[in-house]
């Protein structure tokens, strides 16, 4: 066998494991996702994940943050139709980009009151707008990464 064969060689194995690492990645994440595990990221890194949450709309108003309503959990300037806050049980999406169902990318730079579970939370610009979000159940929310 000349160097040429055994360079041929070799490129068909390691493309026959990169197929079939492919093919077992594809049937992972199809089967985590039906089975609706909270902190998935940690089992298949570097995939989208998805859960489904309680999504509700707030303003930059003193009343309806903390003491420091112009920074987020992050210390990053809050921008209205752009920033959103997780509650704490996805904590771990600080910082991370998630596309949210009917209200399209956001920012992931804040975090709700402890209060909350598997909640997400959007910045608007004005009151009328929050009120008429409301709170609305079991939105698909699909993180994309940082």
């Amino acid at each position: 066998m000349n160097d040429n064969s055994k360079m041929l060689l070799l490129l068909f194995i390691i493309g026959i494991f990169n197929l079939g690492l492919s093919f077992h990645n594809l049937y992972m994440n199809k089967e985590i996702h039906s089975a609706n595990i909270e902190y998935r990221e940690s089992i298949v890194p570097m995939q989208y994940v998805s859960a489904n949450m309680v999504l509700s709309a707030y303003t930059n108003a003193k009343n309806e943050t903390n003491e420091d309503n112009t920074n987020t959990a992050i210390m990053e300037d809050i921008v209205v139709g752009w920033s959103c806050a997780v509650s704490r049980d996805y904590m771990h999406w600080l910082g991370g980009r998630v596309y949210i169902k009917g209200y399209g990318v956001r920012y992931v730079n804040d975090l709700m009151n402890e209060r909350y579970k598997k909640g997400i939370d959007i910045c608007v610009g004005t009151k009328k707008e929050a009120k008429r979000i409301g709170r609305v159940e079991n939105v698909k929310v699909v993180f994309l990464g940082r």
